[in-house]
């Protein structure tokens, strides 16, 4: 076949896989802007708190989904190979390693208090997000085991599923965020903050439920039959050493993000406010970006386990054409619309101003964005997760915070100025690992993982 014709085969198939995918996340995303903007009509303190909390809670929790990240290759490569058995034992090994890394996140989360006052934030700040992550701690291995079927499905090209789930967890969070942050009167208090966190705590619960009994119902995928409920260390060994590289990344890049919210926090509640509204804004159009990328990490493997190379190329490159122009047009709307934007999550004015100008920044934002995780995803798909995770330690940390620490505090950008940080490491994480990628894919030889 033609490159021409590969191109064209794997944006078709990649496509198909991604729209579940996306949804998926988007679904993911439309809770947190739920909870954002639910929260909103509380005040600024509020909306500061829901966005400390969440970043503090969702640095550990994605560090814990990067390990699990490591079955993604396996399972697909596995599948590609015509191994339908091995994808299974990939499944146990998962529920064991989801099970163990769960402890250490849920005591961060009943620690959240302490550790807001330990960043630097106030006393009534640091109270209002410690309750709110108290809440949260209870739905963390709930949402862990989610991760784990979501990924033995979605290695074997099966998204519909986490896509409805998803969904149907977003109608369940409307309810629940209504009842317990707002309260019902004379049956529910109005929990507020704390409300939402146990809202998020219900939701997860609901979802891992749904996707096992899918699971388990489903007569083609028998996903125990044949395989001992063991832990078996040769693969969770090899899952680990796969996902932990991820998670580390993953946890460097969150880590960025985290850091540049306790910066704003720095700088006052309005601030931190415009932040979490910015952020919130560019992480759902990200969602896409992401889901794209995450089926061109299905591709790939799939491709590598079937011992197409052209193949596994042409999937590269189709993540990367679908990924960078999808981010380009968000980039557009932001610079479009910022004040509309904005408004949707809040009528504060001066969050309104100050997220309007973020905006702006974070269109820019996008672009690097959309290269820097079209590359991770392309790589991981080929195992290949040490040298990236080197990488992109050296962009967030090394250029990212640096930049944003600086033109943040020691010139007049203030907020504006750590967005502007946080977009030269992504800049410098895209160039970095788009390099890595024409490395192990054009220029070397590589073979299966599994």
């Amino acid at each position: 076949m033609s490159r021409g014709g590969l191109l064209r085969r794997e944006s078709r198939a990649l496509l198909l896989l991604a729209g579940p995918i996306v949804a998926a996340q988007l679904g993911q995303v439309g809770m947190n802007t739920m909870d954002t903007i639910m929260v909103g009509p509380l005040g600024a303190e509020a909306l500061a708190a829901v966005g400390l909390g969440a970043a503090l809670h969702t640095a550990m929790l994605i560090i814990s989904v990067g390990l699990l990240l490591g079955m993604s290759p396996l399972v697909s490569q596995a599948f590609g190979a015509g191994r339908r058995r091995r994808c299974r034992v990939v499944l146990v090994q998962g529920l064991w390693l989801a099970a163990a890394i769960s402890v250490p996140v849920v005591w961060i989360n009943l620690e959240g208090q302490a550790l807001s006052l330990r960043v630097g934030q106030g006393a009534e700040l640091s109270a209002l997000a410690g309750g709110y992550m108290s809440a949260l701690a209870p739905g963390v291995v709930p949402a862990l085991l989610f991760i784990v079927f979501r990924q033995f499905l979605e290695g074997m090209s099966i998204a519909k599923p986490a896509m409805v789930i998803t969904f149907l967890g977003l109608a369940v969070n409307f309810v629940a965020n209504y009842v317990l942050i707002y309260g019902v009167e004379g049956y529910v208090p109005a929990l507020g903050v704390v409300g939402c966190g146990w809202a998020t705590t219900i939701v997860r619960t609901a979802m891992i439920v749904a996707m096992a009994a899918y699971v388990i119902r489903r007569p083609d995928l028998h996903p125990f039959r044949g395989v001992a409920f063991l832990p078996r260390w040769p693969i969770l060994v090899r899952v680990i050493a796969i996902g932990a590289p991820i998670g580390v990344q993953l946890g460097l890049e969150v880590g960025l993000f985290t850091f540049a919210a306790v910066m704003m926090g720095w700088l006052g509640t309005v601030e931190l406010g415009s932040h979490q509204v910015t952020i919130n804004i560019a992480s759902t159009t990200f969602m896409v970006a992401l889901g794209v990328s995450l089926a061109g990490c299905v591709r790939v493997g799939r491709n590598i386990g079937g011992r197409d190379t052209d193949g596994a190329r042409s999937a590269a490159v189709a993540t990367y054409l679908w990924t960078f122009g999808f981010m380009a047009l968000c980039a557009l709307l932001f610079v479009s619309v910022p004040t509309f934007l904005v408004g949707l999550y809040t009528g504060d004015r001066e969050i309104l101003a100050l997220a309007g100008k973020l905006l702006l920044v974070a269109a820019l934002f996008q672009v690097f964005d959309g290269a820097q995780v079209a590359g991770l995803n392309v790589l991981r798909g080929a195992a290949d997760t040490r040298v990236p995770m080197l990488l992109a330690a050296l962009a967030y940390w090394g250029v990212g915070v640096p930049v944003a620490f600086y033109l943040g505090f020691r010139t007049e950008l203030g907020p504006v100025g750590i967005w502007l940080g946080m977009c030269a490491g992504l800049a410098a994480a895209a160039l970095l690992l788009g390099w890595r990628v024409y490395r192990l894919l054009w220029g070397a030889r590589f073979r299966p993982v599994i």
